[in-house]
């Protein structure tokens, strides 16, 4: 009988654990807007808990990058440049704190670093329509964020308000995601919850940080700013130059087109 109280007792211990285990990886397929016609998706993944979300994309623990180097391109030369590192993107959520912290990877124009990002809300409108993902059954909400619209799928048999990218706020995980110019898509590929995976909490941190704005502007003047790092390590009478017949596409492919200071 003592034996018998003993294994109820572990047994209901176990259970308790692992109801109160709301830790969770969710792997998507990504597509950010692009100018390269030939972009294909890439592996992104959500780690969250209770408090905490943390959405990774361009980390070489899971994305292998194929393209770069030097090419040949009609007339001249192209060059495409490793955008990933170990740790990758990073977009860190504290809800608690109501705290989001972003980390970009070291790339040809710049150090690795760091930027605290403004909690703004998404005024979702959740809608009638319902669409069954892999075992999940999800309804549909329509959000504006940053200068594009979202269609997103959530569902609430996951009750926490994550999602990819910086799409949040709603009664359950967001599982699919893209916007209405259909440049930026977001599809769940597998999904771990409860997951027994562990994975670093903490805020990313970095010697170099940005503010937004400073953020922004890289972002706005990237190719002129990767053309001035290039140039200022070439010999002396060699220089890059930036193509005099490419159109001003600034915005066009950020995945945040207008920020709350511009209205």
């Amino acid at each position: 009988m003592k034996n018998i109280l003993i294994l109820l007792t572990t047994l209901l211990f176990y259970i308790s654990c692992l109801s109160q285990n709301t830790s969770g990886l969710a792997i998507y397929e990504t597509k950010y807007p692009s100018n390269n016609i030939n972009a294909k998706p890439v592996e992104s993944r959500l780690y969250f808990n209770d408090t905490i979300s943390i959405y990774i994309r361009l980390s070489k623990k899971f994305h292998i990058q194929n393209d770069a180097g030097v090419k040949k391109e009609g007339e001249g030369i192209g060059i495409t440049f490793d955008n990933s590192d170990e740790k990758g993107e990073i977009i860190h959520r504290n809800f608690n704190a109501e705290k989001i912290k972003l980390r970009f990877p070291k790339t040809a124009a710049f150090d690795a670093f760091i930027v605290d990002d403004a909690w703004l809300k998404i005024a979702w409108e959740i809608k009638e329509d319902t669409l069954t993902i892999g075992k999940f059954k999800c309804k549909k909400a329509i959000g504006d964020f940053r200068g594009r619209t979202y269609i997103a799928w959530f569902t609430e048999e996951i009750p926490l308000p994550y999602g990819p990218f910086k799409l949040y706020g709603l009664p359950g995980l967001i599982l699919q995601a893209e916007d209405s110019e259909k440049m930026f898509s977001v599809y769940m590929k597998s999904i771990e919850y409860p997951t027994s995976q562990e994975f670093e909490v903490d805020e990313p941190n970095e010697k170099d940080k940005k503010t937004l704005i400073e953020y922004a502007y890289v972002w706005d003047h990237y190719e002129d700013l990767l053309l001035e790092k290039l140039n200022s390590k070439m010999p002396r009478g060699i220089r890059f130059n930036k193509d005099p017949d490419k159109k001003d596409t600034k915005r066009t492919y950020n995945i945040e087109k207008k920020y709350e200071w511009e209205n």
